[in-house]
This record gives C-alpha cells, sequence and structure tokens, in this order.
C-alpha cells in the first residue's frame, strides 16, 4: 500500500544501496562517530565489552519510523537492558537519509524541493545516542527505512523488521537464553474449503541460540492425532529454515497444530513461540439466503469481490468506491467499513460457494490501524444471524509477487446443502426417514402420487452420490457408509427432495 500509512511494514528508499544484511550474517564494519550531543560512539568497542547492539536507521520523513518511534518500543528497551537497567545493551537511532539537516531531529519541517520533511521531535524523551549521519548505510547495508538491527557481541546479526512489536523475539535475539532455541518465524493461515483441503504450508523457524543446529524434532498435529517427524537441517545462528509434513487431505473441519519438540536429540523447552496453530474451517450454509459482511480498508476503490457457485454462475459482485482523502484514493465513504448483503440462493444443485477478493494494487487489504479500524475480511452469517465463517488473516494479507504493479487475489469457500423445501411441492409429501440416526437400513415414509417415478439416493453434504442410485423403493441400505451426516434424496421428473440423516 502507500508508503504514508502507519501500518506500512516497508518503506524503500529512493536509491537502494545494497542487498540488506541477512540475519545470521557478521557486522563487517565500524560505526565510529560522535552523536548530536557530542558523545563518542564506538560499535565494535560495545561489542567487545559484551554488549548487544541494537540499531534504529530511520529517516525523519518515514512515517512507519515515526509510528515505531511513537511507540517508544527502543526507549522501553533501553530502560529494562540498557546502562541504567540491566546494563545488556546499547541502542543507537541513526537519521540515514543524507538530505537531512540535523534541526530537523528535533522539530516537524515541512518538505521542500531539496529537504525532506520532519514528523516532529524525535529526541523527546530519547536516552540513547541518536547518530545523523548516513555515511554507515553502506555498512549496515540499508535498503529501506525503518531497518532495525540486533547485533550480539560476536558480532551476529539478526533483523527485526517482522519482529519489531514482538518482546519474546527482542528478548531472545538480545540475551540468548539457551544455546539451542528454535522459534517459529511465521504463523500458520488458517483456511476455508467446500469437500477436501490440501494442509502443505511449510512453517519457517529461525535459531535463537548460540550454536548451529543440524537435527529438528516436530510434530504436526490433526484433530489430536499427531504424526511425529525428524528433519536433518543445518541451520546457523539467526539462520532460518522451513520444514514440511508433505500433503495432508482433510475433509472435516481441522484444528492444526505444528510444534517443536527437540533440537540435535534434545527435548525442546516448550513455549509460545515454538508452537503454531491454524483451523481448516468448513463453513456450511444451509438456508437460501446468505449473509455476507464484508469489511474494507483504507483504499476500498483497489478492493473488489465476486461470489460465484459451483456451475460459475455469480450470485454477487461489488466494486468499492475510491475516496479522496490523498491521492492515492484513499478514505471515503466505502472505506474501513464494514458492508452487509444478503444473498439469495435459491438452486438446488448448489454445493459449494467461491467468493473471490481482488486488490488491484497487489498488496491485499492491509491499510488498516487495528487500534481504530476493524480489521478487514468477509464474514458469513445465516439467515437467523448464526456466524458461519469470521475473519481470516489472509483475506487481507494477500500480497502479489510485484506488488504496486500485479493484482493479488485470495478466494473464500462456503460448503453449501441449498435443497427445496418440501412445503413447497405437492407431488412428495411428508418426506421422512428412520430409524435416525441409523446404523444400516434406512426406511423411507412419503407420501407419493400414484404413477410418478422416482430415484433414491444418497449424498454426503458436499452433494456427492453416495452409493447406488434405488428406483421406487421405500427403503435403502446405508450399512457402508461411514459414520457422518448425510441427505436422502427423492428425485422426481418435477425435482429433487431431501432429508438429513446422520448414519452411526
Amino acid at each position: 500500500m502507500k508508503y504514508s500509512l502507519l501500518f506500512a511494514i516497508v518503506l524503500f528508499m529512493s536509491s537502494v544501496l545494497s542487498a540488506q544484511i541477512v540475519s545470521g550474517d557478521k557486522l563487517t564494519g565500524n560505526i565510529v562517530t560522535t552523536d548530536i550531543n557530542g558523545k563518542a560512539v564506538d560499535i565494535f568497542a560495545d561489542l567487545d565489552a559484551g554488549k548487544t547492539v541494537v540499531i534504529d536507521v530511520f529517516a525523519t520523513w518515514c512515517e512507519p519510523c515515526w509510528s515505531f518511534h511513537g511507540t517508544k518500543y527502543l526507549e522501553n528497551l533501553n530502560a529494562q537492558y540498557g546502562p541504567d537497567g540491566t546494563n545488556q545493551i546499547r541502542v543507537y537511532g541513526i537519521e540515514g537519509d543524507s538530505r537531512t539537516p540535523e534541526g530537523h531531529l528535533y522539530q516537524a519541517v515541512a518538505a521542500t524541493s531539496t529537504v525532506p520533511s520532519s514528523l516532529g521531535d524525535w529526541t523527546e524523551g530519547v536516552d540513547y545516542s541518536i547518530i545523523n549521519s548516513h555515511s554507515f548505510n553502506t555498512i549496515l547495508n540499508i535498503a529501506f527505512f525503518p531497518t532495525l538491527y540486533v547485533i550480539r557481541p560476536d558480532r551476529t546479526v539478526m533483523e527485526m523488521g517482522d519482529y519489531r512489536y514482538n518482546d519474546e523475539v527482542w528478548a531472545k535475539a538480545m540475551i540468548p537464553t539457551a544455546a539451542k532455541d528454535l522459534i517459529f518465524s511465521n504463523t500458520l493461515e488458517d483456511r476455508t474449503f467446500c469437500s477436501t483441503a490440501i494442509f502443505n504450508q511449510k512453517p519457517k523457524v529461525i535459531n535463537m541460540g548460540t550454536t548451529g543446529i543440524t537435527s529438528i524434532d516436530a510434530e504436526l498435529v490433526l484433530n489430536g492425532e499427531a504424526t511425529l517427524a525428524t528433519f536433518a537441517k543445518t541451520v546457523g545462528v539467526f539462520q532460518e529454515t522451513e520444514i514440511s509434513f508433505g500433503n495432508k487431505s482433510l475433509t472435516e473441519p481441522t484444528d492444526i497444530e505444528v510444534n517443536i519438540t527437540g533440537i540435535d536429540g534434545v527435548a525442546d523447552e516448550d513455549d509460545a513461540l515454538s508452537n503454531l496453530s491454524a483451523t481448516y474451517v468448513k463453513p456450511l450454509a444451509e438456508e437460501k439466503k446468505l449473509i455476507v459482511k464484508f469489511t474494507t480498508d483504507f483504499y476500498p476503490g483497489e478492493t473488489s469481490w465476486t461470489l460465484k457457485d459451483n456451475k460459475n454462475r455469480t450470485l454477487k459482485t461489488v466494486q468499492y468506491a475510491e475516496g479522496n482523502e490523498d491521492q492515492f484514493g484513499g478514505g471515503g465513504p466505502d472505506a474501513v467499513t464494514t458492508h452487509e448483503y444478503e444473498i439469495d440462493i435459491t438452486n438446488i444443485d448448489i454445493n459449494c460457494l467461491t467468493l473471490t477478493i481482488n486488490d488491484s494494487y497487489g498488496d491485499g487489504m492491509t491499510a488498516f490501524n487495528s487500534s481504530n479500524h476493524p480489521v478487514p475480511g468477509v464474514e458469513f452469517y445465516s439467515s437467523n444471524g448464526t456466524l458461519l465463517k469470521g475473519k481470516l488473516r489472509n483475506e487481507y494479507y494477500f500480497l502479489s509477487a510485484s506488488v504496486g504493479s500485479t493484482p493479488s487475489s485470495v478466494k473464500v469457500f462456503a460448503a453449501a446443502s441449498i435443497v427445496s423445501g418440501l412445503e413447497e411441492q405437492d407431488f412428495v409429501e411428508n418426506l421422512n426417514v428412520f430409524p435416525n440416526p441409523v446404523t444400516d437400513i434406512l426406511n423411507i415414509d412419503m407420501n407419493i402420487k400414484s404413477g410418478t417415478e422416482y430415484e433414491v439416493f444418497v449424498t454426503n453434504l458436499m452433494g456427492a452420490t453416495m452409493g447406488k442410485i434405488a428406483k421406487n423403493t421405500n427403503f435403502i441400505n446405508v450399512a457402508q457408509l461411514p459414520s457422518g451426516m448425510y441427505f436422502l434424496n427423492v428425485k422426481t421428473k418435477d425435482g429433487l427432495f431431501a432429508h438429513k440423516f446422520t448414519k452411526i
């Protein structure tokens, strides 16, 4: 999204100097200078004294930098772990734009044609050193603002941008607690599906210890059933790798866990950072009306969505309008708002609904501030207000490979079992089945007009036919069906009628 947003994660410089330092690299060049108060700075001296160094490279015009600065996160780290705390770290802020006069560090200043703006006083309440120099950008390989580094005394560097508000990761990066310590560096995505889903996500882990790792023990837990695996992986300090359990086919709603259980043959200490969880949801629409609640981000003009059934028939399509609060179409009545739609579902052959969200800019719906904006995404409700599916993270965070030039999209699914109501028909009356639940023979009780030919068959909740089709009968053998919920279907030339039953 646009770089002016406080939510923006990455802000690219106008000219990239070189590739960003990769976590696990060593800092090869020293930073020797004086800060804006004339205090001597020598990073290698700090490291050689056993201190971990934290560096924030920012620009006075950078709104994501200002947003992070406003949280006072580094001030709090300095108070807890710096010279007046446990005395384990040293914190430095570096204004890295060559065009910035030092005076811009002390006050808000509007931009000119040659000088960038300043968003405020960057020194207020700051006890750590601030350096006004771009000369260290090459040593640090700065590719964007803000860049946050933790550098351990052995000069191993970790880039902290993805963890900027994660207290546990900061603590482990600055002050390691174990020689071998793995944490997950990403999350598992929740998903929706209609009939079958494939779980093939590959969680990433990062070594937060002090020595290299060669073997990882992990488990995948699907609805309480665990699969154990050992992965031969060479992972250096602050380096990252991924683990994969292959493709797992899911047909039912599934709670998923991935846990790190051991490192190099030794049991791993169980903590929140070594466990991941997700849910694969199969929302089930059983009525002829579906309520869709769709929440937009700050740039609604980039967002559209289409709801189709399994026959590729369009049930609803929506394009939101741009606002005029900035030059990029932000804001307006459609922005950061939950819009509600009532969708009629009248066809009896629907067994899957697909809602495709499109973002023309390519960054999903990430332009929101969770402190005062609703989280974007889509919710499905039944007509009586029952929530069928809540918002999922991948409904707003679905970036394309080339944000800004390539559109991106994500699909959201709902299973459907939409059948005709018997009260609307006059040639099949009082359809009932017994016993229900059933183990083998399911009896059919109905009144049907004399001379009417009909077929009887069973379908699962996705509409797939299970077993053989019988004609003009009043019972059906379901003994071979797996336990679960099904529909007994009666089909005539005039329509299809169904009654739900449970096989035990």
